[in-house]
C-alpha cells in the first residue's frame, strides 16, 4: 500500500493530465451521442480547424504519416519486450522503478491518442444522417426497385467503359490523372448540397505497405491523428479513385460509411474526369449487385450480371482474384476488429453500414427508376424469376 500511495504521490501530474483527457473523451462522447446538434455544431465550426492546421502540417511529408507512426509503433513494441526482458534477467533491482515510468509513459500516450481520436472522429460519428438531402428518413424498397438501380448503374457502366481506357491487364488506365487535384476538386462539386466538402483538402497518401493492407481488407484508411487520407495503390485501379473521395469524406467529418461511400459515389459522378466517373458508378454497381445477390433469385442475378461488358466484367474478376489471394486468418481478425470498431462507434450494424449506401443511392434515383426503368424491371421479372413475387 505504501508503494502504491508513493507511486501516485510521484506520478500526480501524468495521472492528473491522464484522467483528464480520458474524463473529457467520455463527456465529448455521451454528449454527441445525446444531443446530435452538438455534433453537427461541433463537425461545422470545430472540425475543420484541425484539417487546416494539423492536416496542412502534415501535408509537407511526401509520405503517409500516419503509416510511420504505425511502423515505429511496432518497431518500439518490439524493443520494449527486448528491453524489458534485459531489465527482468539483469537488472533485478530496478524492476520496480523501470514499470513504474513505462505504465506512467504508456497510460499517458493512450490517453492523449483517445483525447486526439476524440477530437477528430468520435464525435463527428454523432452527426445526423445526411441521407440523400434535406430529408433525413429512409424507407424501406421494394426488389423490384433495387433490379431498377441495377440496370441504371449498369446502362451507366456501359456508357463510362467506352470513355475510358484499359491497360494489358485489362485494368483502368490512371497514369494520366492527377488523383489527388481531381478527388478535391470533385468533392468541391458537391458544395452547394453539402457545404462541409468545401475547402482545403491535402494531397491524397498511397500506403507503401499496401501489399500488407491488403491483407487487412482495406482499400483505404483515414487518420484522425494526422488528418490524412491514405489509399492501398496495389488494389484493381478502379478502386482507387472511388477510395480516394471516400476517405477525403471521412476527412471533412462524414465518419458513417454509407454517408461516406454515397458522397464519394456523388463526387466521383460530378467529376469532369472520366476515370473518376467511372470508378464511382462501377464501385456504386458492385454495392448494388452484392444486395442484389442477397435479396434476389439466382437467375435475376445471373441476368443483371451478364449484361456488363466483357472488358468490365474482367476488370471485376481480376479484383476478385486479387482479394482471394489476399485473404486469410488476418483478414479475418481485420475484419472482425473493424466490425466492433464501427459497433463501438455508433453504427449498430457493424461492417454492413457499408452496405447502407445502396439505400441512399435508391432514395437518391427513386423517381427515375420507377419512371425510366419501370417495364424493363418488369421485363425482367418475367424472363428471371419464377414466379415474380415483387410489388412495384
Amino acid at each position: 500500500m505504501h508503494f502504491i500511495i508513493n507511486y501516485i504521490s510521484k506520478s500526480r501530474r501524468i495521472l492528473l493530465y491522464s484522467g483528464a483527457c480520458i474524463f473529457l473523451s467520455l463527456i465529448l462522447t455521451l454528449i454527441a451521442r445525446s444531443f446530435p446538434g452538438f455534433s453537427q455544431w461541433y463537425g461545422e465550426a470545430v472540425f475543420p480547424v484541425f484539417v487546416n492546421t494539423v492536416g496542412r502540417i502534415f501535408a509537407l511529408l511526401p509520405f503517409s504519416a500516419f503509416e510511420l507512426m504505425i511502423c515505429a509503433t511496432f518497431l518500439g513494441l518490439l524493443l520494449f519486450v527486448v528491453w524489458t526482458i534485459y531489465v527482468l534477467l539483469k537488472r533485478t533491482s530496478s524492476i520496480k522503478n523501470y514499470l513504474g515510468i513505462t505504465f506512467r509513459r504508456g497510460i499517458c500516450i493512450l490517453a492523449s491518442l483517445l483525447l486526439i481520436f476524440t477530437l477528430t472522429a468520435s464525435i463527428n460519428y454523432s452527426k445526423p444522417p445526411i441521407s440523400a438531402g434535406s430529408d433525413t428518413s429512409v424507407r424501406e424498397y421494394s426488389l423490384g426497385e433495387l433490379l431498377g438501380l441495377s440496370l441504371l448503374l449498369v446502362d451507366e457502366i456501359i456508357e463510362l467503359s467506352d470513355s475510358v481506357a484499359f491497360d494489358e491487364q485489362g485494368l483502368l488506365q490512371l497514369e494520366e490523372v492527377d488523383l489527388g487535384t481531381t478527388a478535391a476538386e470533385a468533392m468541391r462539386s458537391l458544395k452547394e448540397r453539402y457545404p462541409a466538402l468545401s475547402g482545403y483538402y491535402p494531397a491524397p497518401k498511397p500506403i507503401i505497405f499496401s501489399n500488407v493492407m491488403s491483407y487487412l481488407g482495406l482499400t483505404g484508411i483515414f487518420s484522425p491523428f494526422t488528418l490524412e487520407a491514405n489509399y492501398n495503390r496495389d488494389v484493381a485501379s478502379f478502386l482507387i479513385p472511388y477510395t480516394i473521395c471516400h476517405e477525403f469524406a471521412h476527412l471533412k467529418g462524414f465518419m458513417k460509411e454509407d454517408e461516406a461511400g454515397f458522397l464519394a459515389y456523388l463526387a466521383c459522378k460530378n467529376s469532369e474526369s472520366a476515370e473518376f466517373r467511372y470508378s464511382g458508378t462501377l464501385n456504386a454497381l458492385l454495392y448494388t449487385l452484392n444486395q442484389l445477390y442477397r435479396n434476389a433469385d439466382s437467375n435475376l442475378y445471373n441476368a443483371v450480371y451478364s449484361s456488363i461488358p466483357e472488358t468490365v466484367r474482367a476488370e471485376l474478376a481480376y479484383s476478385r482474384n486479387y482479394w482471394k489471394d489476399h485473404s486469410g486468418v488476418v483478414t479475418s481478425i481485420a475484419k472482425t476488429a473493424n466490425d466492433k470498431y464501427l459497433m463501438i462507434n455508433a453504427q449498430t450494424e457493424g461492417t454492413k453500414s457499408y452496405g447502407r449506401m445502396v439505400d441512399l443511392l435508391l432514395k437518391e434515383y427513386d423517381h427515375r427508376i420507377l419512371v425510366e426503368y419501370g417495364d424493363r424491371i418488369s421485363e425482367v421479372l418475367l424472363d428471371n424469376m419464377n414466379p415474380p413475387t415483387l410489388d412495384l
